[in-house]
């Protein structure tokens, strides 16, 4: 059985469905999140840099879009949500720190969102049944 298969049969699972629920409320609290950040709840939108400009309705549509396929339990979505981890995340917060995190504490915060949402994929591959040996 492929990797994407174990997957794809592993996410029917009722413990693993209720899992991808839990982080789909999660992720539609991050949507949440850059909804506000774009409506200027916690200051001015266009004053801010041209990383958020983009980087806010972008992953504002990414989370939505998760976490209605993550509720409904959908492999795309889970694809998406590593995808999202890795390309949204991992790579511009790992690579480019000084861009979005010029001081110690905002590097902390950029780090430690890394880190959980590892942890979360950690967890999704826990909680996915063993593979038959074939």
């Amino acid at each position: 059985m492929s990797f994407a298969n174990w997957v794809r049969e592993g996410i029917a699972h009722p413990r693993v469905a209720i899992y991808l629920k839990v982080v789909a409320v999660f992720s539609l609290l991050g949507a949440l999140s850059h909804l506000g950040s774009i409506m200027g709840i916690r200051g001015s939108w266009v004053d801010k840099p041209l990383q958020f400009l983009i980087g806010d309705p972008l992953l504002l549509l990414v989370d939505l879009v998760m976490a209605w396929g993550l509720w409904r339990t959908r492999f795309w979505a889970v694809v998406v949500w590593v995808a999202a981890v890795v390309f949204l995340q991992a790579v511009p917060f790992l690579l480019f720190t000084e861009l979005f995190a010029p001081g110690p504490r905002e590097r902390m915060t950029l780090y430690s969102l890394v880190a959980i949402d590892f942890v979360l994929l950690g967890i999704l591959f826990l909680l996915l049944p063993r593979k038959k040996a074939s």
